[in-house]
């Protein structure tokens, strides 16, 4: 039975309600046997919802996929392999790249989204990195900053631009680019509320001055670390 197996987890849990009403049923037992019966079941329950909740945590993050690596025969992989984006091979340098995602027509921009990746990104392919969206009524590239450790994203709203409108954005961003889902925005005065309406409430920065991309950038977490292995 695999350890990141749904069967194990469904196993552990029915076990765990199982122990749940067999200690019940033993709560009232008379005699000498009573403390001992609740003393070991509530431990056997515990011990269980332990249990379940440890091995889907591991289901998820894969800190130990095999038995063998729990056990310690083999070396556990830290963080999981990074897909290449679609765009990889051009956000190679500050330069910016001009984004034409098939859905950008519906996000109703002024002009088609620009990307500048940091300086390590190419050198980096198996990290990825937070992003700093910018919402200003230009992106021209002197508009736009390289940020350390970031992807930057400029957007162009306009008057039709919604919050629904741009929904998918993230999503399409994590198919074109090595991203996660951490971002600060940084909003000209007039798309304040497009930010402050932004889905997951992430920081919201007023204007985009260089010591607007550097208090973003000091609020974002660090990029993804390499796949690391463990000593067995």
């Amino acid at each position: 039975m695999s350890l990141v197996g749904l069967p194990l987890i469904l196993l552990t849990w029915a076990l765990a309600i199982g122990a749940v009403a067999a200690t019940v049923r033993g709560w009232r037992l008379a005699g000498r046997w009573r403390m001992p019966v609740r003393i070991v079941g509530l431990v056997v329950v515990e011990a269980l919802v332990v249990a379940g909740a440890g091995l889907i945590v591991n289901r998820q993050d894969s800190f130990y996929p095999s038995w063998q690596a729990l056990g310690g025969a083999a070396s556990v992989v830290t963080v999981p392999s990074t897909s290449a984006g679609r765009l990889d091979g051009t956000l190679d340098s500050h330069a910016a790249v001009t984004w034409s995602p098939p859905e950008a027509a519906a996000w109703h921009l002024a002009a088609a989204p620009q990307l500048i990746a940091p300086s390590d990104y190419a050198a980096t392919p198996a990290r990825t990195f937070p992003v700093i969206l910018v919402l200003t009524t230009t992106t021209e590239a002197a508009e736009i900053r390289p940020a350390a450790g970031a992807l930057t994203v400029a957007l162009a709203p306009t008057a039709d631009t919604t919050v629904a409108a741009l929904a998918d954005l993230s999503g399409r961003l994590a198919r074109d680019a090595r991203v996660t889902d951490r971002l600060v925005i940084l909003a000209d005065g007039p798309w304040a509320s497009l930010a402050a309406g932004w889905p997951g409430r992430p920081p919201v920065i007023a204007g985009h001055t260089a010591a607007d991309f550097e208090r973003a950038t000091r609020d974002l977490p660090a990029p993804l670390a390499a796949p690391e292995e463990l000593p067995s």
